[in-house]
């Protein structure tokens, strides 16, 4: 229901007119009142403040839905991890206060990262490249907005501001007291360091527990909302206490993901074979350099590795400067690695996107993992993040009846593309035996 969706939401000015249509009483009027519990009363509950639940949190202050934010972590992650934006999240930001404008301003100059290139090392044969922007992307025939080459954690940095325009406010346990929160005004707050650890089906919603470290003690707070939406990632806590399994493919390949920064690098390939990306083959090492900003020298390398045979606390950072010099061809002087994370390739889909009672509704890559061809993670939890935003605006307003939900939750179409794309044949999904066969042809 696209106009629907576009009448609801316009940037900047909420949904004034829709307030004016509001029934006397709305079909889930437990959702916005108190309950029989001392914990505060909230309509929604986000876990996991990532680019989708901070894009969800988003979509729901502009419709004038209050939530807090639950994230585990402390502080936002500077690993930068996704980085392509399609056009349809570039689409849906156009409606985020300019938030698509200021992702063109700020990325990389489009020549610099619009080719993938396949060769045997950074400054070695070029095997061949693709050039993935075509004119009518310039030119906006199809869309109205080109796709985007952007770190996740700056698109991170533009979501907080954003959140910032709309009255969301970043909190941390000592700025928020004990565990008694039930005179706390916890609406429109991202809670940092509070990890989603229970969850009880009431009468009138869930109650939810918020665990915390409180001056070297854990605690745990207590809120209660009408709805509880995980948006905590491909290890969803939410998805685990709501008893809903995963189907699929899992552990796909194992890969370390090096964070990594070098000038000399990013001038020498802005200047030599600019990229997005390079699937590099060679004898001693194989790998996908992700260039993040070619003119900042910021790249995430993607190395595979086979246990047991290899481990990732084989990994140092001496080994994996000693792998980026490999692929590269030639030792650049400023190598300087900021980070090592391993990480497991899944294509699965939860079981169900809404469970207990309709009061718990996965999004993002809680309720779906792919690999990493073709950009999907972030791209569908943003629009899953849309797609729902909307039909909660109606459903919390009385307009819409329930069954609304039942529309979000289309998990076989999800499950269909998953499958599709863990068997597209990418470097990462290259056996062994074909990986070793490449190497062979590299040295002849």
């Amino acid at each position: 229901m696209p106009s629907i969706a576009g009448g609801l939401f316009s940037a900047g000015r909420g949904i004034s007119w829709l307030r004016l249509r509001r029934l006397q009483r709305p079909l889930l009027s437990s959702l916005s009142a108190g309950g029989g519990s001392d914990a505060p009363h909230l309509p929604v509950v986000i876990v996991g403040a990532g680019p989708v639940g901070l894009a969800l949190s988003f979509l729901l202050a502009k419709f004038g839905i209050k939530c807090t934010v639950l994230e585990r972590s402390m502080e936002f992650t500077r690993h930068p991890r996704a980085h392509f934006i399609n056009n349809r999240t570039m689409e849906i930001f156009r409606k985020f206060d300019g938030l698509a404008g200021d992702i063109e301003r700020a990325q990389p100059p489009v020549d610099l990262w619009r080719k993938f290139i396949y060769c045997t090392s950074l400054s070695g044969s070029i095997l061949g490249s693709v050039d993935h922007m075509k004119q009518e992307d310039f030119d906006k025939v199809v869309s109205p907005i080109s796709v985007a080459h952007f770190s996740q954690y700056k698109l991170v940095d533009l979501l907080l501001k954003k959140l910032d325009g709309v009255g969301f406010q970043t909190c941390f346990p000592d700025e928020l007291g004990g565990s008694s929160a039930q005179d706390l005004l916890l609406e429109n707050k991202i809670l940092m360091g509070h990890e989603c650890s229970s969850i009880e089906l009431t009468d009138d919603g869930i109650l939810v527990g918020a665990s915390f470290n409180n001056g070297g003690r854990m605690q745990e707070r207590k809120l209660h909302c009408g709805l509880l939406l995980g948006a905590d990632g491909a290890r969803s806590k939410v998805r685990e206490l709501a008893g809903i399994s995963m189907k699929g493919e899992r552990d796909l390949q194992q890969l370390v993901s090096v964070h990594f920064v070098s000038r000399d690098l990013g001038k020498y390939l802005s200047s030599e074979r600019p990229g997005m990306l390079f699937f590099i083959f060679n004898p001693d090492a194989i790998g996908v350099l992700v260039a993040h900003d070619l003119e900042h020298g910021e790249f995430v390398l993607q190395v595979p590795f086979y246990p047991p045979q290899q481990m990732f606390e084989d990994f140092s950072a001496k080994v994996c400067e000693q792998i980026i010099v490999k692929l590269v061809g030639w030792e650049p002087a400023d190598i300087q690695v900021l980070d090592i994370k391993p990480w497991a390739m899944h294509a699965e889909v939860a079981e169900k996107y809404v469970g207990c009672d309709n009061r718990v509704i996965l999004v993002g890559d809680a309720a779906h993992r792919f690999p990493p061809a073709g950009g999907f993670g972030m791209n569908t939890g943003v629009q899953d993040a849309h797609n729902l935003a909307w039909k909660l605006c109606l459903l919390l307003n009385g307009i819409a009846d329930p069954s609304i939900i039942q529309t979000y939750e289309l998990p076989l179409l999800t499950q269909n593309l998953v499958w599709k794309t863990s068997r597209q044949q990418c470097l990462f999904l290259l056996p062994l035996a074909l990986i070793q066969q490449l190497q062979t042809q590299c040295t002849e």
